[in-house]
Protein backbone atom coordinates (compact mmCIF):
# COMPACT_ATOMS: atom_id res chain seq x y z
CA UNK A 1 0.00 0.00 0.00
CA UNK A 2 1.59 3.20 -0.96
CA UNK A 3 0.45 6.57 1.40
CA UNK A 4 -0.85 9.40 -0.38
CA UNK A 5 -0.03 12.02 2.79
CA UNK A 6 -2.70 14.81 2.31
CA UNK A 7 -1.27 18.10 3.59
CA UNK A 8 -3.36 20.45 5.30
CA UNK A 9 -6.60 21.93 3.49
CA UNK A 10 -6.33 25.65 4.80
CA UNK A 11 -10.18 25.23 4.23
CA UNK A 12 -11.46 23.88 0.74
CA UNK A 13 -12.49 26.58 -1.35
CA UNK A 14 -16.00 26.22 -0.83
CA UNK A 15 -15.56 26.89 3.16
CA UNK A 16 -14.02 30.23 2.58
CA UNK A 17 -16.47 31.15 -0.33
CA UNK A 18 -19.05 31.03 2.45
CA UNK A 19 -17.60 32.59 4.94
CA UNK A 20 -16.64 35.22 3.12
CA UNK A 21 -20.60 35.54 2.61
CA UNK A 22 -21.05 35.63 6.23
CA UNK A 23 -18.33 38.87 7.07
CA UNK A 24 -18.77 41.85 5.33
CA UNK A 25 -15.72 43.91 3.50
CA UNK A 26 -14.99 47.19 2.33
CA UNK A 27 -11.98 48.35 0.65
CA UNK A 28 -11.10 50.98 2.85
CA UNK A 29 -9.20 48.65 5.57
CA UNK A 30 -10.28 45.00 7.56
CA UNK A 31 -13.34 44.51 8.98
CA UNK A 32 -13.40 43.48 12.35
CA UNK A 33 -15.45 40.34 13.20
CA UNK A 34 -17.74 40.29 16.70
CA UNK A 35 -16.48 37.94 19.08
CA UNK A 36 -19.84 36.34 19.42
CA UNK A 37 -19.61 35.14 15.76
CA UNK A 38 -16.75 32.25 16.29
CA UNK A 39 -17.41 28.63 16.39
CA UNK A 40 -14.31 28.03 18.33
CA UNK A 41 -14.89 27.28 22.03
CA UNK A 42 -11.88 26.51 24.36
CA UNK A 43 -9.98 25.32 26.09
CA UNK A 44 -12.63 22.29 24.79
CA UNK A 45 -12.22 22.50 21.40
CA UNK A 46 -8.23 22.56 22.11
CA UNK A 47 -8.43 18.56 22.59
CA UNK A 48 -9.12 15.81 20.28
CA UNK A 49 -12.51 15.33 18.43
CA UNK A 50 -13.76 11.96 18.28
CA UNK A 51 -16.43 12.46 15.67
CA UNK A 52 -13.94 14.13 13.08
CA UNK A 53 -13.00 12.94 9.91
CA UNK A 54 -9.61 14.63 10.35
CA UNK A 55 -7.60 16.40 12.88
CA UNK A 56 -3.86 17.77 13.53
CA UNK A 57 -2.09 20.06 15.64
CA UNK A 58 0.97 22.03 13.85
CA UNK A 59 3.62 23.69 15.13
CA UNK A 60 5.78 26.45 13.35
CA UNK A 61 8.16 29.52 13.43
CA UNK A 62 11.16 30.66 14.21
CA UNK A 63 13.64 30.36 17.00
CA UNK A 64 16.76 31.98 18.13
CA UNK A 65 19.68 30.88 19.92
CA UNK A 66 21.98 33.94 20.26
CA UNK A 67 22.54 35.07 16.58
CA UNK A 68 21.75 32.04 15.08
CA UNK A 69 18.19 31.14 13.75
CA UNK A 70 15.95 28.05 13.34
CA UNK A 71 13.00 27.90 11.78
CA UNK A 72 11.17 24.78 12.48
CA UNK A 73 7.77 22.40 12.24
CA UNK A 74 6.36 20.21 14.35
CA UNK A 75 2.89 18.35 13.41
CA UNK A 76 0.69 15.68 14.43
CA UNK A 77 -2.24 14.65 12.01
CA UNK A 78 -4.79 11.85 11.97
CA UNK A 79 -7.04 11.14 9.20
CA UNK A 80 -9.42 8.65 10.04
CA UNK A 81 -11.52 8.87 6.85
CA UNK A 82 -8.32 7.51 5.19
CA UNK A 83 -7.15 5.00 7.66
CA UNK A 84 -3.97 6.47 8.28
CA UNK A 85 -1.80 8.91 10.10
CA UNK A 86 1.19 11.00 9.99
CA UNK A 87 3.76 13.02 11.56
CA UNK A 88 5.98 16.06 9.74
CA UNK A 89 9.04 17.29 11.41
CA UNK A 90 11.37 19.79 10.07
CA UNK A 91 14.48 22.49 10.51
CA UNK A 92 16.13 25.23 8.74
CA UNK A 93 19.48 25.81 10.11
CA UNK A 94 19.41 29.74 8.15
CA UNK A 95 23.33 30.72 9.54
CA UNK A 96 24.34 26.89 7.66
CA UNK A 97 21.51 26.78 4.82
CA UNK A 98 20.48 23.54 5.74
CA UNK A 99 17.35 21.55 5.78
CA UNK A 100 16.42 18.96 7.88
CA UNK A 101 13.12 17.06 6.85
CA UNK A 102 11.23 13.63 7.57
CA UNK A 103 7.68 12.47 7.12
CA UNK A 104 6.64 9.55 8.87
CA UNK A 105 2.71 7.45 8.28
CA UNK A 106 1.12 5.14 10.90
CA UNK A 107 -1.29 2.52 10.38
CA UNK A 108 -4.23 1.55 12.55
CA UNK A 109 -4.90 -0.71 15.15
CA UNK A 110 -1.29 -1.12 16.07
CA UNK A 111 0.45 2.22 14.51
CA UNK A 112 -2.25 4.62 15.65
CA UNK A 113 -5.29 4.19 17.53
CA UNK A 114 -7.41 7.24 16.36
CA UNK A 115 -9.77 7.08 19.31
CA UNK A 116 -6.83 7.13 22.10
CA UNK A 117 -3.82 8.78 20.10
CA UNK A 118 -5.00 12.39 21.22
CA UNK A 119 -6.79 13.34 24.90
CA UNK A 120 -10.69 13.53 23.71
CA UNK A 121 -11.61 14.26 27.55
CA UNK A 122 -11.68 18.07 28.42
CA UNK A 123 -11.60 17.29 32.01
CA UNK A 124 -8.00 15.24 31.66
CA UNK A 125 -4.53 16.15 31.09
CA UNK A 126 -4.36 17.76 27.21
CA UNK A 127 -2.10 15.00 25.22
CA UNK A 128 -1.48 14.36 21.64
CA UNK A 129 1.38 12.01 20.14
CA UNK A 130 2.87 9.98 17.32
CA UNK A 131 5.33 7.43 17.65
CA UNK A 132 6.92 5.99 20.42
CA UNK A 133 9.67 7.55 22.81
CA UNK A 134 10.47 4.28 24.61
CA UNK A 135 10.73 2.27 21.47
CA UNK A 136 13.14 2.50 18.57
CA UNK A 137 11.30 1.17 15.92
CA UNK A 138 8.86 4.29 14.05
CA UNK A 139 9.57 3.75 10.25
CA UNK A 140 11.60 2.16 8.10
CA UNK A 141 13.68 3.85 4.97
CA UNK A 142 14.76 1.81 2.18
CA UNK A 143 18.87 2.74 1.17
CA UNK A 144 18.74 0.65 -1.69
CA UNK A 145 16.34 -0.66 -4.12
CA UNK A 146 17.94 -3.52 -5.28
CA UNK A 147 15.86 -5.57 -8.69
CA UNK A 148 14.29 -8.25 -9.76
CA UNK A 149 11.71 -8.57 -6.70
CA UNK A 150 8.08 -9.59 -7.01
CA UNK A 151 5.31 -8.42 -5.04
CA UNK A 152 4.09 -11.59 -4.17
CA UNK A 153 7.62 -13.86 -2.90
CA UNK A 154 9.53 -10.09 -1.31
CA UNK A 155 9.30 -10.03 2.70
CA UNK A 156 10.52 -7.85 4.71
CA UNK A 157 11.87 -9.07 8.09
CA UNK A 158 12.49 -6.99 11.21
CA UNK A 159 15.44 -8.73 13.90
CA UNK A 160 17.51 -7.43 17.32
CA UNK A 161 16.82 -4.51 18.92
CA UNK A 162 15.85 -6.33 22.24
CA UNK A 163 12.00 -6.05 20.53
CA UNK A 164 8.90 -7.67 19.01
CA UNK A 165 6.24 -8.10 16.89
CA UNK A 166 6.93 -5.59 14.67
CA UNK A 167 5.58 -6.38 10.72
CA UNK A 168 6.25 -4.81 7.62
CA UNK A 169 5.34 -5.22 3.95
CA UNK A 170 7.43 -4.37 0.78
CA UNK A 171 6.48 -1.87 -2.00
CA UNK A 172 7.74 -3.25 -5.20
CA UNK A 173 7.61 -1.47 -8.84
CA UNK A 174 9.33 -2.59 -11.89
CA UNK A 175 10.85 -5.08 -9.69
CA UNK A 176 12.75 -2.09 -7.29
CA UNK A 177 11.66 -2.15 -3.62
CA UNK A 178 10.51 1.64 -3.59
CA UNK A 179 9.19 1.99 0.24
CA UNK A 180 8.51 -0.33 3.18
CA UNK A 181 4.99 0.04 4.88
CA UNK A 182 5.43 -0.36 8.81
CA UNK A 183 1.98 -1.64 9.56
CA UNK A 184 3.15 -2.98 13.56
CA UNK A 185 5.73 -1.10 15.10
CA UNK A 186 6.06 -4.24 17.63
CA UNK A 187 7.12 -2.70 21.04
CA UNK A 188 10.67 -2.27 23.52
CA UNK A 189 12.98 -1.79 20.43
CA UNK A 190 15.75 -0.49 22.72
CA UNK A 191 18.19 -0.02 19.65
CA UNK A 192 17.28 0.05 16.00
CA UNK A 193 16.51 -3.31 14.55
CA UNK A 194 18.18 -4.63 11.59
CA UNK A 195 16.17 -5.01 8.24
CA UNK A 196 16.32 -7.83 5.81
CA UNK A 197 14.57 -8.03 2.71
CA UNK A 198 14.36 -11.39 0.92
CA UNK A 199 12.94 -12.54 -2.11
CA UNK A 200 14.01 -13.21 -5.05
CA UNK A 201 15.91 -10.12 -6.07
CA UNK A 202 19.51 -8.60 -5.04
CA UNK A 203 20.16 -6.17 -3.77
CA UNK A 204 17.90 -4.34 -1.55
CA UNK A 205 18.71 -2.95 1.63
CA UNK A 206 16.45 -0.97 4.58
CA UNK A 207 17.38 0.84 7.70
CA UNK A 208 14.98 1.47 11.06
CA UNK A 209 14.78 5.01 11.60
CA UNK A 210 13.57 6.28 15.26
CA UNK A 211 10.87 9.11 15.28
CA UNK A 212 7.85 11.08 17.61
CA UNK A 213 6.07 13.56 18.37
CA UNK A 214 4.49 14.40 21.52
CA UNK A 215 2.60 17.88 22.96
CA UNK A 216 1.28 18.06 26.38
CA UNK A 217 -0.55 20.45 28.52
CA UNK A 218 -1.81 20.50 32.22
CA UNK A 219 -6.09 20.56 32.33
CA UNK A 220 -7.75 24.01 32.55
CA UNK A 221 -6.04 26.25 30.37
CA UNK A 222 -4.17 23.83 27.59
CA UNK A 223 -2.73 27.15 25.80
CA UNK A 224 0.01 27.23 28.79
CA UNK A 225 3.02 25.59 29.29
CA UNK A 226 2.62 22.94 26.23
CA UNK A 227 5.61 20.20 26.66
CA UNK A 228 6.77 19.78 23.29
CA UNK A 229 9.12 17.00 22.46
CA UNK A 230 9.71 15.93 18.84
CA UNK A 231 12.51 13.71 17.12
CA UNK A 232 13.11 14.28 13.57
CA UNK A 233 15.40 11.80 12.07
CA UNK A 234 16.86 13.92 8.63
CA UNK A 235 15.25 11.76 5.88
CA UNK A 236 18.12 12.41 3.11
CA UNK A 237 21.15 12.64 5.47
CA UNK A 238 20.27 11.08 9.12
CA UNK A 239 20.97 13.99 10.88
CA UNK A 240 19.12 14.05 14.23
CA UNK A 241 17.47 17.02 15.65
CA UNK A 242 15.79 16.54 19.36
CA UNK A 243 13.25 19.49 19.79
CA UNK A 244 12.23 19.83 24.03
CA UNK A 245 10.59 23.39 23.73
CA UNK A 246 7.74 25.15 26.13
CA UNK A 247 5.05 26.94 24.92
CA UNK A 248 2.37 29.33 26.56
CA UNK A 249 0.09 31.60 24.66
CA UNK A 250 0.01 35.63 25.35
CA UNK A 251 -3.30 36.63 24.80
CA UNK A 252 -6.04 35.29 22.72
CA UNK A 253 -6.45 32.79 20.09
CA UNK A 254 -6.62 33.90 16.39
CA UNK A 255 -10.22 32.93 15.00
CA UNK A 256 -9.15 31.70 10.93
CA UNK A 257 -11.73 34.06 8.72
CA UNK A 258 -13.08 35.72 12.05
CA UNK A 259 -15.52 33.17 12.82
CA UNK A 260 -13.21 29.35 12.52
CA UNK A 261 -15.64 28.11 10.84
CA UNK A 262 -15.75 27.27 7.48
CA UNK A 263 -18.90 25.14 5.78
CA UNK A 264 -18.04 22.54 3.34
CA UNK A 265 -20.54 20.32 2.57
CA UNK A 266 -24.42 20.98 3.30
CA UNK A 267 -25.38 20.99 6.60
CA UNK A 268 -28.28 18.53 5.74
CA UNK A 269 -25.52 15.89 4.36
CA UNK A 270 -24.08 14.89 8.08
CA UNK A 271 -22.93 16.05 11.36
CA UNK A 272 -21.42 19.74 12.01
CA UNK A 273 -17.77 18.03 11.95
CA UNK A 274 -18.70 16.00 8.90
CA UNK A 275 -19.62 18.70 6.75
CA UNK A 276 -17.55 21.51 8.16
CA UNK A 277 -13.97 22.76 8.36
CA UNK A 278 -12.44 24.21 12.17
CA UNK A 279 -9.89 25.89 12.44
CA UNK A 280 -8.36 28.77 14.77
CA UNK A 281 -4.82 29.27 15.74
CA UNK A 282 -2.20 30.04 18.42
CA UNK A 283 -0.09 32.57 16.94
CA UNK A 284 1.71 34.38 20.51
CA UNK A 285 2.97 31.51 21.92
CA UNK A 286 6.31 32.57 23.94
CA UNK A 287 8.66 29.48 23.71
CA UNK A 288 11.33 28.42 25.26
CA UNK A 289 13.78 25.39 25.83
CA UNK A 290 16.55 23.42 23.48
CA UNK A 291 17.14 21.83 19.99
CA UNK A 292 19.78 19.43 19.94
CA UNK A 293 21.08 19.03 16.32
CA UNK A 294 23.83 16.26 15.33
CA UNK A 295 24.81 16.10 19.54
CA UNK A 296 25.00 19.63 19.66
CA UNK A 297 22.69 21.30 22.29
CA UNK A 298 21.02 25.07 21.79
CA UNK A 299 19.13 26.68 23.93
CA UNK A 300 16.48 28.70 22.07
CA UNK A 301 13.87 31.35 22.38
CA UNK A 302 10.99 33.00 20.62
CA UNK A 303 7.33 33.69 19.82
CA UNK A 304 6.20 30.47 17.80
CA UNK A 305 2.58 29.49 15.63
CA UNK A 306 0.77 26.43 16.28
CA UNK A 307 -2.59 25.45 13.90
CA UNK A 308 -5.32 23.19 15.11
CA UNK A 309 -7.87 21.93 12.23
CA UNK A 310 -10.37 19.64 12.32
CA UNK A 311 -13.62 18.44 10.85
CA UNK A 312 -13.68 17.63 6.62
CA UNK A 313 -10.92 18.43 4.43
CA UNK A 314 -12.06 17.39 0.88
CA UNK A 315 -10.87 13.61 0.48
CA UNK A 316 -8.01 12.06 -1.00
CA UNK A 317 -9.14 11.85 -4.76
CA UNK A 318 -9.45 15.94 -4.90
CA UNK A 319 -6.99 17.64 -2.77
CA UNK A 320 -6.71 20.99 -2.11
CA UNK A 321 -3.71 22.79 -3.13
CA UNK A 322 -2.78 26.06 -1.82
CA UNK A 323 -0.68 29.40 -1.15
CA UNK A 324 -0.43 30.85 2.40
CA UNK A 325 1.67 33.32 3.97
CA UNK A 326 2.14 33.38 7.93
CA UNK A 327 3.49 36.87 9.83
CA UNK A 328 3.84 38.09 13.66
CA UNK A 329 4.61 41.54 12.97
CA UNK A 330 6.92 43.86 15.15
CA UNK A 331 3.53 45.86 15.57
CA UNK A 332 1.62 43.33 17.79
CA UNK A 333 -0.57 42.45 14.97
CA UNK A 334 -0.24 38.59 13.59
CA UNK A 335 -1.56 37.28 9.79
CA UNK A 336 -2.51 34.38 7.63
CA UNK A 337 -3.15 34.89 4.03
CA UNK A 338 -3.92 32.02 1.41
CA UNK A 339 -5.41 31.29 -1.79
CA UNK A 340 -6.84 27.70 -2.76
CA UNK A 341 -5.76 27.02 -6.50
CA UNK A 342 -7.58 26.26 -8.95
CA UNK A 343 -6.58 22.10 -9.50
CA UNK A 344 -3.08 22.34 -9.49
CA UNK A 345 -2.35 25.25 -11.94
CA UNK A 346 0.85 27.52 -10.51
CA UNK A 347 -0.42 31.49 -10.20
CA UNK A 348 1.33 33.21 -12.90
CA UNK A 349 5.03 34.71 -11.57
CA UNK A 350 4.83 38.54 -11.32
CA UNK A 351 1.37 38.67 -11.26
CA UNK A 352 -1.06 39.43 -8.27
CA UNK A 353 -3.86 36.93 -7.49
CA UNK A 354 -6.86 37.32 -5.77
CA UNK A 355 -5.94 35.92 -1.84
CA UNK A 356 -7.88 36.31 1.45
CA UNK A 357 -6.44 37.46 4.73
CA UNK A 358 -7.33 37.04 8.52
CA UNK A 359 -5.85 39.31 11.09
CA UNK A 360 -5.61 40.08 14.90
CA UNK A 361 -4.26 42.83 16.31
CA UNK A 362 -2.53 43.49 19.41
CA UNK A 363 -5.71 43.85 21.49
CA UNK A 364 -6.91 40.45 20.14
CA UNK A 365 -9.52 41.69 17.86
CA UNK A 366 -10.33 39.81 14.85
CA UNK A 367 -10.60 41.04 11.49
CA UNK A 368 -10.96 39.47 7.83
CA UNK A 369 -10.04 40.99 3.94
CA UNK A 370 -9.73 40.84 0.72
CA UNK A 371 -6.33 40.96 -0.62
CA UNK A 372 -3.71 39.97 -3.70
CA UNK A 373 -0.35 37.73 -3.51
CA UNK A 374 2.14 38.08 -5.85
CA UNK A 375 4.46 35.35 -5.82
CA UNK A 376 8.31 35.86 -7.39
CA UNK A 377 11.91 34.67 -7.59
CA UNK A 378 10.98 30.92 -8.40
CA UNK A 379 13.12 27.99 -7.39
CA UNK A 380 12.77 24.62 -8.78
CA UNK A 381 13.30 21.66 -6.15
CA UNK A 382 16.68 19.45 -6.98
CA UNK A 383 14.45 16.24 -5.15
CA UNK A 384 11.43 16.90 -6.87
CA UNK A 385 11.34 18.92 -9.97
CA UNK A 386 8.30 21.56 -8.63
CA UNK A 387 8.37 25.49 -8.91
CA UNK A 388 8.12 26.63 -5.80
CA UNK A 389 8.74 30.93 -5.39
CA UNK A 390 10.89 32.15 -2.52
CA UNK A 391 9.30 35.53 -2.31
CA UNK A 392 5.90 37.06 -2.33
CA UNK A 393 4.30 40.52 -2.00
CA UNK A 394 0.94 40.83 0.40
CA UNK A 395 -1.44 43.46 -0.66
CA UNK A 396 -3.99 44.04 2.03
CA UNK A 397 -5.97 47.04 -0.16
CA UNK A 398 -4.56 50.25 1.12
CA UNK A 399 -3.94 49.04 4.49
CA UNK A 400 -0.71 46.71 4.33
CA UNK A 401 1.97 45.75 1.57
CA UNK A 402 4.14 43.06 2.87
CA UNK A 403 7.51 41.37 1.49
CA UNK A 404 7.52 37.35 2.73
CA UNK A 405 11.09 36.39 1.53
CA UNK A 406 12.37 32.18 2.32
CA UNK A 407 15.49 32.65 4.54
CA UNK A 408 16.80 29.50 2.39
CA UNK A 409 15.77 27.96 -0.53
CA UNK A 410 15.60 24.09 0.05
CA UNK A 411 12.30 23.96 2.32
CA UNK A 412 10.25 21.00 0.92
CA UNK A 413 8.41 18.16 2.37
CA UNK A 414 9.98 15.76 -0.37
CA UNK A 415 6.73 12.95 -0.66
CA UNK A 416 5.57 10.49 -3.53
CA UNK A 417 3.07 12.12 -4.66
CA UNK A 418 2.31 15.35 -3.33
CA UNK A 419 5.46 16.87 -2.28
CA UNK A 420 5.03 20.12 -0.55
CA UNK A 421 6.90 23.69 0.99
CA UNK A 422 6.70 24.74 4.13
CA UNK A 423 9.36 27.30 5.16
CA UNK A 424 10.65 30.01 7.52
CA UNK A 425 10.52 33.57 6.12
CA UNK A 426 11.11 37.05 6.89
CA UNK A 427 8.73 39.64 6.39
CA UNK A 428 9.76 43.68 5.90
CA UNK A 429 7.00 46.45 4.43
CA UNK A 430 4.33 49.11 5.43
CA UNK A 431 1.12 48.93 7.51
CA UNK A 432 -1.20 51.36 8.31
CA UNK A 433 1.50 53.38 6.92
CA UNK A 434 4.02 52.71 9.17
CA UNK A 435 7.52 50.41 8.00
CA UNK A 436 7.63 46.82 10.18
CA UNK A 437 8.83 44.13 10.31
CA UNK A 438 8.34 40.20 11.59
CA UNK A 439 8.57 36.54 11.60
CA UNK A 440 6.89 34.63 8.57
CA UNK A 441 6.27 31.71 7.18
CA UNK A 442 5.92 30.76 3.49
CA UNK A 443 3.54 27.60 2.68
CA UNK A 444 2.94 26.11 -0.96
CA UNK A 445 1.47 23.13 -2.27
CA UNK A 446 1.14 23.54 -6.15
Amino acid sequence: MTLSIPQRGRGASRALAATRGQIPTTADGPIPVPAALSGIHLPADHYMHRGAPTEWWWNIGTLTCGDRVFGFEINAAAFRDRNFAFSQIMLSDVANQKHYQRTTSYIPPAGVDFDTWAQADPTRDWHVGLGRIDSQLSTIDVVTGGSGYDDKTTTVVVSGGGGSQAIAYPIVVGGVVTAIQLTNPGRGYTSPPTITIAGKGAGATAKAVHSYVTMDAAWGDPTQNIAIVALLNDQATGTQALFDLMLSQQGSPFIVWGVGVGPVKPAASGPPLATNNFYYSLTNLKAAGTITLDGEVHAVTGVTWMDHEYGFFGTAATPTKWLLQDAQLDNGWTLSNFCVLPGTVSPPEGQPSASFVTLRDATGQMYVHPSTMTPTVKWVSPHSGIEYFLEYEVKIGDFGDLTFKSLLPDQEFVLNPGSVYEGVAGVTGRFQGKAVSGTGWIEQAI
